[in-house]
Formats: C-alpha cells, structure tokens, sequence
C-alpha cells in the first residue's frame, strides 16, 4: 500500500477510534470496578460477601455525620459480638502489690519540679501514680486471696498515698484520707489504723498553724484512742519540734509536758524527756529538769509541788508571751498546789466589764476540756487567772478547780 493510502485510512479510522474510546474505558473501569468489587478474598473464599466497600475507605471518610443519617439493622442470631461477655481479667495479689509500690516510689519525691510546663507534666503523672496505687489498693483489700500481711500493706500504702496527695493540695484527697482512716479503724489491722490515724493529724494539725491547745487536745485523743501505740511519742515531739522552728519555744515546752502528764507509762516516754530536756538546755533552765528527775523520790504530794515549780520556771523563761492581739501572758507564779496567772490587757474597765463573763466561761471550759490541765485539777491543782490593765489595775480575777 502506498504511503497516500495508509495516510487515508488512518485519517479515516480516527474518528471511529476515537469515537469508540469512551466505551472502551467504560468497560475497562466496569471491569477494574469488578475486580476490587470482587477482590482475590472472593476468589479464594475468605471474603465477606455482604462487604461492599473496605475497611480503610470507611476510615479514610473520617466523617461520622455520612453515618448518622444511615440506618443500620443488625441481625441478631448473626451478630456474635452482641452475645459473647468479655470476662475482666483479675489481677493477683501480687501483681497489685507490684503497682501499690511502684506507685509509692513513685510520688516518694514531693519536690515540685520549677518551670510551668515541666511541673505540669509532673503533677499530671503523680495523679496518675496515686490513682493507679489508690485503685491498686482498693482491689487488693477486696480480694479473696489476699493474706493478712497484704491487706496490711495495701490498707497502710493506700493511707500514704492519699496523705502524699493531699500534702500537694489536691482538692478532695483531705476527705478521702479522713474516709480512709474511718475504713481502716473499722478493720482488725490496729497498727495500720493507728498509722493512718497519724497522718491524718500530721496532715491537719501538725503541718498547720492551729492553736497550740487544739492540737495538743488531739495527739492526747490519739494517745487515748490507741494506748501504747509507736506513733503517739512520735508525734508529741515532731509537734515539739515544729513549735520550736516556728520559734514558739515555750509552747513547745507545753507540749512535752503534756505529752509526760498523758505518756507517763509510755515506753518511749525517754523520747519526750529528751526532747524536753533539750528545750530546757537551749533556754539555759536544764538544771530544774535535773532536780525533777529526783521528784519520783519524793511523797507524791511533793512530787506534784516540785513539778508544779519546774512548770512555772520554763514557762518565765520565755515570758512575755502574747497570746492575742489584746492579750500577753506577762508573769506566771506557783503557790501552794496552785499555778498562778498574770495577764497584761489593752482593754479598758468599761470593756473588760462586758468581756468579764465570756472571757470567764471560754478560759474555765478550755482548762476544764484539755486534757494536760484536766490532769493537772485532778491533782488538786487550781489555776488563779488576774487580768490587769497597763497600768496595774486589776481587771478581773477567777479561779478554776476541778
């Protein structure tokens, strides 16, 4: 065929070629389509019939709103999901313990970190330790397998935990330790309660600035709650010795003297006499704690006389002593099994005159509550209380006895 001749029938064939070209690719996607419609699972028998269109198309849409406005029946004799229970996978005692104290290793540091972001990042991964050990805990002290030893160390870490949480100032963990301290108390584990109970008044009462008598009525309830137990010498002299880095020397002094009038067949009661014995040391007033060792020789009612001296010589040492805003604590004097109080007021007659009977019943109940003074009108102790203007004027005057 001539070159002329090729040229005229290719010329001729190309618009029917290219008429026939959309056809041809309408079959060959129906084709393409078929084949991913129908997919080599099909061929082999592992494919879902019913599928339609795969599983990373519908995650490739990534749009819930195309599936909200379908409607989809499921069938229930088909669908093996809706009637199989997924049993939850008890953790054994050991494993929890190996969490309660990964947890405590964990939140031991209680150094915020500095910089916002790191400690941030710190904070949210010490609540996450906490609530891992807290829930930990509570497993543990449910399960039936548990011996008594783990329910001790679950009960007791579960107490720390929350203490640690609530030192930070987490809201809520206050009330969840005071919760704790409840459960445990309702348990057989006396140690473990006595412990909590401990850090319950650390956390609230020692870490605080409460009035001193409060506090002091506290440790003594602890003391009384839990007779012999380890922490209660522990915790009179760690109040002690906060008192005496707030530089509330004498108040520290009360509360060892305290401790020695609720203590006085504690075993660890040597820790209480040190630690006063080392107050008295620093005000230069260790020899009247020297002569009162020797008052156990003596007849009792000498005995309480001498300790009754040994009381007013520490109290002087730190005199004067503001008590309020109106209020000093100006002398202090022994009489007779009696213990005397002077106080200097910046009230006026007039106003001391309305005060008198509120002053009087607030002062008369707080000796007659806290249990270091009770002890002391039990001994046939009195207490006089003189209140005088800045000028000397007696103001008012009351005794209490028991």
């Amino acid at each position: 065929m001539t070159e002329f001749g090729k040229y005229w029938i290719d010329k001729r064939a190309a618009p029917a070629v290219a008429s026939m070209a959309p056809g041809l690719l309408l079959l060959c996607s129906a084709l393409l389509l078929l084949c991913t419609a129908t997919g080599c699972e099909a061929v082999f028998g592992q494919a879902d019939p019913s599928s339609t269109a795969s599983t990373s198309t519908v995650k490739e849409l990534g749009d819930e709103s195309l599936l909200e406005d379908a409607e989809f029946s499921a069938d229930p004799e088909s669908d093996d999901s809706a009637t199989t229970d997924v049993e939850p996978t008890l953790r054994g005692p050991d494993e929890l313990l190996d969490d309660i104290r990964e947890s405590l290793a964990e939140t031991r540091n209680r150094k915020r970190p500095k910089g916002r972001i790191i400690r941030e990042t710190w904070q949210a991964a010490q609540e996450q330790y906490v609530a891992a050990g807290v829930l930990a805990c509570a497993e543990l002290a449910e399960h039936e397998e548990a011996t008594d030893e783990q329910l001790r160390e679950a009960w007791k870490s579960k107490a720390v935990l929350l203490y640690r949480a609530a030192e930070y100032g987490w809201p809520e963990f206050d009330d969840r330790l005071h919760r704790t301290v409840d459960q445990i108390k309702q348990t057989r584990f006396i140690e473990e309660a006595e412990y909590a109970d401990g850090l319950l008044l650390v956390h609230r009462c020692i870490e605080r600035k409460m009035p001193v008598h409060e506090v002091v009525e506290k440790l003594t309830q602890h003391a009384h709650e839990f007779p012999g137990g380890d922490t209660c010498a522990k915790l009179f002299v760690a109040y002690a010795r906060k008192l005496e880095e707030r530089g509330l020397k004498s108040s520290a002094k009360l509360c060892c003297q305290a401790a020695i009038w609720t203590l006085h067949d504690h075993p660890e009661i040597a820790a209480i006499r040190h630690q006063l014995s080392v107050l008295n040391a620093k005000a230069n007033i260790a020899r009247n704690w020297v002569a009162a060792s020797a008052a156990v020789q003596l007849k009792p009612d000498d005995a309480i006389q001498r300790e009754l001296d040994l009381q007013v010589a520490q109290i002087r040492g730190s005199l004067p002593m503001r008590v309020d805003s109106a209020t000093t604590l100006t002398d202090v004097s022994a009489g007779s099994r009696s213990i005397n109080y002077r106080y200097t007021v910046t009230m006026t007659a007039q106003q001391m005159k309305s005060q008198k009977a509120i002053i009087q019943q607030k002062v008369t109940q707080l000796a007659r509550s806290v249990s270091a003074t009770r002890i002391i009108l039990a001994k046939g102790v009195s207490l006089n209380y003189s209140y005088h203007a800045a000028d000397g004027r007696q103001l008012l005057f009351f005794s209490v006895s028991e």
